[in-house]
Formats: C-alpha cells, sequence, structure tokens
C-alpha cells in the first residue's frame, strides 16, 4: 500500500475502496473516502505516520459505509480532525441503521447485516461539517464540492486545485460492469442528471470509488456514456416486461434472469432498490401505471 501521485498535490490509495489524500504546504492533509475499518485504515495512518503528514479533515462522497467507515479510526488517532459529508449523508453515516431499514423497507434483520460490510468502529460517528455545492476552502485550499446524487440523495464530488475530481460512486470501472451494470440508483432522473452534468465539468482526472486505474478526461466520456446506456437499458426493458401487468417481485425475477445478474440477499435487494428507483422515474414520466386485484399490486405500462 502506497501514496500514489494522480496531480500535483492529489493522491490517492488504491483499495476496495479508494480513498483520495490531498496534502497540503504544511504538510496536513485531506482525505477522501476512508474506506471500510480493520488492518487497512491502520496502514494508511502508518504511510501519513511515516511521512510526517497530519490529517486534518476527511470529506466522505456518500453515505455507504465501505467508504466512511473507518472514520472514528482517524479520529482516535488525530484529535483535531474534523470529519464531513452533505447534509443528506450526514443523517445515514450518524445513525448507520437506517441504510439497512431504507433497503428493506422495514426494520433491518440479521439476513442483511450477515452481508453488510460492516467493519469499523461500533461507536456513533459524528459529522463535524455539513458541506454543500460550492467552494469549499481548507487550510486556505478551495475545492469544489459538486452535487451528483442519483446513486444515493447525499452524493457528492470533490474537484481539487490539481483538476482532479474524485467522483465516489456515480461511476464504477469498466471492470467491474459486466457484474454490476444494473447499477445502484436511489433516484433514476437525478443520476441520468448528474452523469450529464459530470460531461460538463472540467477536470484532467477522475478518481473512482471503486476502480483499477485513474480516468483520464479524454477516457470519461466513452465510460460516462457506458453507465447512461445501462440505465436506458434496464429503463426499457422495464417497459417492455411491464407491457404484462407484472408485480414487482416477479418483474425483478425476470431482469436478474434475463440479465443474467448474480446476487445474494444483499444484491436482491439493492437490485429491488434501483427497480423501484426506475419505477418511480417512469411513474412521474406517466409511461406506467398500477392496479390492485385480489390483494395485489401491479404495475403496467401505458398504451400509447
Amino acid at each position: 500500500m502506497e501514496l500514489t501521485k494522480v496531480n500535483g498535490s492529489t493522491f490517492y490509495i488504491k483499495g476496495g475502496t479508494n480513498t483520495g489524500v490531498y496534502i497540503f504546504k504544511d504538510n496536513s492533509a485531506l482525505i477522501i473516502d476512508p474506506g471500510l475499518g480493520g488492518l487497512r485504515p491502520k496502514k494508511i495512518i502508518n504511510i501519513l505516520d511515516s511521512q510526517n503528514i497530519d490529517l486534518r479533515a476527511i470529506i466522505n462522497t456518500h453515505e455507504h459505509n465501505d467508504h466512511y467507515a473507518s472514520c472514528n479510526q482517524f479520529k482516535s488517532h488525530y484529535k483535531a480532525l474534523e470529519i464531513m459529508s452533505s447534509e443528506y449523508a450526514k443523517s445515514f453515516i450518524e445513525n448507520q441503521e437506517l441504510f439497512s431499514s431504507y433497503i428493506l423497507g422495514g426494520k433491518n434483520n440479521l439476513f442483511m447485516d450477515s452481508r453488510l460490510k460492516r467493519k469499523g468502529s461500533s461507536e456513533k460517528i459524528e459529522i463535524n461539517k455539513v458541506v454543500k455545492e460550492g467552494i469549499l476552502s481548507i487550510n486556505e485550499v478551495n475545492f469544489n464540492i459538486i452535487d451528483f446524487s442519483g446513486h444515493t440523495p447525499g452524493c457528492i464530488g470533490i474537484l481539487t486545485p490539481d483538476k482532479v475530481l474524485f467522483v465516489g460512486d456515480l461511476l464504477i470501472g469498466s471492470d467491474m460492469f459486466s457484474k454490476f451494470d444494473f447499477l445502484f440508483m436511489s433516484d433514476t432522473q437525478a443520476y441520468l442528471d448528474s452523469l450529464n452534468k459530470l460531461k460538463y465539468i472540467e477536470y484532467d482526472y477522475l478518481v473512482l470509488g471503486h476502480s483499477k486505474t485513474i480516468i483520464s478526461k479524454d477516457n470519461s466520456e466513452e465510460l460516462i456514456d457506458e453507465h447512461l446506456n445501462a440505465i436506458n437499458k434496464y429503463i426499457n426493458q422495464i417497459i417492455e416486461e411491464l407491457k404484462v401487468p407484472m408485480g414487482i417481485d416477479s418483474l425483478l425475477k425476470n431482469i436478474i434472469l434475463k440479465n443474467d445478474l448474480k446476487n445474494n440477499y444483499k444484491e436482491y435487494h439493492f437490485f429491488r432498490s434501483s427497480l423501484i428507483s426506475v419505477i418511480s422515474y417512469l411513474a412521474e414520466l406517466e409511461k406506467i401505471d398500477y392496479t390492485l386485484d385480489n390483494g395485489e399490486l401491479y404495475y403496467y405500462t401505458k398504451r400509447k
């Protein structure tokens, strides 16, 4: 494990979740997405300490625990550390049980707990500062915070002065696309808007939460289009499937089988959540309707 330079004072540390590091002139640092708890944060702390780098701030791109769970490990080592996120992400980070309840549609259970990676402190993580879209000044250096909602409502991107843009899970690497092309979406329209927004932002490099490589601006458009095409593929499939009235779970079964989506208890519910996001999107466009019949709820595509 090592600090890998992206550009200027902006670095990252590879991992299951990639961690961004910006080093200030006074040899203090900002971390973006510290990742899960356990051994990896200890190694990151050792890297920083070996270079006399003092960690002053963490920004979490969104409210999924594989991005923020180790915050308290860093906080226990760097007492003055300031932990930041968007307002919406703050609610979920400070109340971690909300995510499972959101996914399940009710109280969390042991089946989901056994699948979710909950490596990190059992103590409540406290967000010290809420960030909003616009300029954020840390240690007299300006960072651009960008609203990238869609994957989750609280998603943000962080653009450093070196024109390196950390996008969290707005994009995933091409190497993962065959496994996860039915993207996790809380809001389909917002996700589409964020992807299109990304095309017009000035940056030189993209750092993704889950990717083996750094993406240059020249190569990013193809990846953005892959994401847009994947979302539209599932939108069109769902419209086609609902030409026959169908319940959510039957529809999800068809989508999983048609696309050979590998799943377990967690992934099934993630796919179901994304499916409901698309259903809401199509309802807002008035492309589908619903009917209740003999205690069952069916959705169907409206005839033109």
